[in-house]
């Protein structure tokens, strides 16, 4: 793979990260791909689970190739840390779990509440340090989108130096999203022998959705730069979604000319390695909202999400009515922090 101009060689050293965050399930795997399509920014998908799916389990990238035989990949562990081999990626899963785990939150503020976790986020943060370096280098990109949407990961983000982070916290109607873990989805490539990816109930989907999305509340009155953008308003009207992101991101996040006609996105060839199903699609793809969950969820479901969510939904401005028809003009929020 032929080598692209170092960061230190352009204008801004610093890597810069657009972290695509929100509960699964929120369309975020849409939206970064669109983000990933400009010249000057590169997709890498969810990194955290880099160590666990890429190189245990050896999924497939989005190029075809198993993640250890991809080119760009191969490059991105020889550039980090002098090859793959040379990292323990059965450890750095643990230490994932450990670190990503919301109960531990308070570590991240306050590492003597449980120093043996917060030596583990001060380990795995010098690794994510390594790691975006080197896919900055490699790709020549001036933007990385990740989409690994946990906070806690977000939390990990914001602690590397010399690291320009910013959040794009992604909200999707909890009763849109309930309903979507309940269908049964094929893995784009097994993992640990499993064909189709976890179904949860309505409930704890409900649960976590708000316990998540509190998160990103809470990352919003940091220093960090926070933008809040509803899926419903992105599927409503893409060109108006991607100039307000573009804004926020202080670079131009269009696909090239030709590729954004309406609501359809070409999407090209990409090395994501782990996301939502859809992460394997390349050319065409239209940008739709889905609305079966407004009739396939049964009305205990519906009042049962409904209950638990309620104080967001009614935030980011959708119907509580249950079954609501046309698409949710939810509120995006922003803030730009200097």
């Amino acid at each position: 793979m032929s080598r692209q101009p170092s960061r230190g060689e352009l204008d801004d050293p610093r890597v810069k990260v657009l972290y695509v965050g929100g509960y699964s399930r929120s369309g975020s795997t849409l939206l970064a791909r669109v983000l990933g399509e400009p010249p000057g920014t590169v997709c890498v998908g969810e990194t955290r689970f880099l160590w666990s799916r890429g190189l245990v389990d050896n999924v497939d990238c989005g190029c075809g190739a198993a993640f250890r035989s991809c080119a760009f990949w191969t490059e991105v562990g020889q550039e980090a840390f002098g090859g793959w081999d040379r990292v323990d990626a059965h450890r750095l899963s643990e230490v994932d779990r450990v670190t990503n785990l919301l109960s531990a939150l308070p570590v991240y503020r306050a590492a003597w509440l449980r120093p043996s976790v917060g030596a583990m986020i001060d380990d795995y943060t010098a690794h994510l340090v390594q790691l975006y370096a080197a896919i900055s280098r490699v790709s020549g990109a001036a933007t990385i989108v990740e989409m690994s949407k946990h906070p806690t990961f977000a939390c990990l983000l914001m602690r590397m130096p010399d690291t320009d982070v910013r959040i794009l916290h992604l909200v999707r109607d909890s009763r849109a999203v309930a309903y979507s873990w309940t269908r049964r989805r094929h893995l784009s490539s097994p993992i640990d022998g499993k064909h189709f990816m976890p179904r949860f109930g309505a409930g704890e989907t409900a649960t976590k959705w708000l316990a998540w999305n509190l998160v990103f509340h809470a990352l919003s009155t940091g220093r960090t730069p926070y933008m809040r953008l509803s899926y419903e308003s992105f599927v409503a009207d893409p060109r108006t979604a991607l100039r307000q992101i573009s804004a926020f991101a202080d670079q131009s996040l269009f696909p090239v000319a030709g590729s954004l006609a309406g609501t359809q996105v070409k999407l090209s060839d990409h090395h994501i390695f782990s996301g939502n199903p859809m992460r394997s699609t390349t050319g065409w793809v239209p940008i739709r909202l889905d609305g079966e969950w407004q009739t396939a969820l049964s009305s205990a479901q519906l009042a049962k999400v409904t209950a638990i969510t309620w104080p967001l939904l009614g935030l980011y401005g959708y119907p509580l009515r249950a079954g609501y028809g046309g698409t949710a003009e939810a509120g995006n929020g922003r803030r730009r922090t200097g």
